[in-house]
């Protein structure tokens, strides 16, 4: 075995920091962080070619994977990714038109106490 493969299994595969993903971007360019419970789709446009943000391979691992609706959660369990690696690369698609964030009730709205009463009675009846 050389030298330079002693601490490299066999069947690791490529090594690639998650910075280099990103292009060393630590939070999303517009300043949205999506929730784990946030539900992404596809818009089906595709970016365009030209596109000042082209798309490395993770980027097209994720929108192959929002053909239906996913949460940001399961995004990140999917792909093996790090959870901020897969919101700076959604905030990314977003920004091409390639996906959407499927808004249940607006943002700045906060849920009501008896939204919360309810999950509670009906946990507590589990």
């Amino acid at each position: 075995m050389p030298p330079d493969d002693k601490w490299r299994r066999r069947g690791s595969g490529p090594v690639v920091r998650p910075y280099a993903v990103t292009g060393g971007r630590t939070a999303p360019a517009d300043g949205e962080v999506l929730d784990l419970i946030a539900v992404v789709v596809a818009t089906g446009r595709s970016p365009a070619a030209d596109d000042p943000v082209r798309l490395n391979p993770e980027h097209r691992r994720l929108l192959g994977l929002c053909d239906q609706q996913i949460t940001v959660a399961d995004l990140a369990a999917d792909t093996a990714l790090p959870l901020g690696v897969v919101r700076v690369l959604l905030a990314d698609l977003t920004q091409l038109g390639a996906i959407t964030v499927v808004r249940q009730r607006p943002a700045n709205q906060r849920t009501g106490n008896d939204v919360l009463q309810e999950i509670l009675n009906g946990l507590r009846a589990l």
